[in-house]
């Protein structure tokens, strides 16, 4: 298997986030680069949108998965990140996000990713999406991508006023989702 150049084993790890399950094959891959598969199942658990493995089936054929879809959005970040939003005919995976407005008379809780405290709802079936984002640098290295539309960063000091704000704002308003 080859890894996409923009794509360091690191990279493809923390991206593990957004999947399900891997091939025997990719296992090994990461464990030539001193990652194990314990640390791999944990990365499943994490909350996050999910790729369907029809879709992807590995973190390193992920950029080649996504352009694919029809660009319908760029989004440059005052620390010279860019968003690109993917459209799909089909649904490509599972949207852990979803605003509170969807969560009526549901219990909300917080819990801790990361650094991060997040509000989370409990949910039957996950909402599935046909759009992607990818997020790349200011040198157009990899740095996230995932199923679902564009979500800002959990406010941050990197941010400008007004991207703080409209992050802040959004991270108030949505929720992740739990099965």
């Amino acid at each position: 298997m080859e890894t996409a150049k923009s794509m360091s084993p690191q990279q493809a790890f923390y991206l593990l986030k957004h999947f399900l399950n891997l091939e025997d094959e990719i296992y090994k891959e990461f464990e030539q680069h001193g990652i194990n598969k314990s640390q791999i199942l944990n990365q499943f658990e994490i909350i996050g949108s999910k790729f369907h493995s029809t879709f992807c089936q590995n973190p390193f054929q992920i950029i080649n998965e996504i352009k694919k879809g029809r660009l319908i959005n760029e989004i440059h970040q005052s620390n010279g990140r860019t968003a690109f939003v993917y459209k799909y005919e089909l649904s490509i995976g599972t949207q852990q996000i979803t605003s509170i407005e969807n969560c009526s008379g549901m219990k909300i809780e917080e819990e801790l990713r990361g650094l991060q405290r997040i509000k989370v709802v409990k949910m039957r079936s996950l909402p599935e999406t046909n759009y992607c984002t990818l997020v790349l640098d200011i040198e157009n290295q990899f740095i996230t991508a995932f199923p679902g539309s564009y979500a800002p960063a959990f406010p941050s000091d990197w941010m400008t006023t007004k991207e703080f704000e409209e992050a802040n704002s959004y991270w108030e308003n949505h929720v992740f989702i739990k099965q």
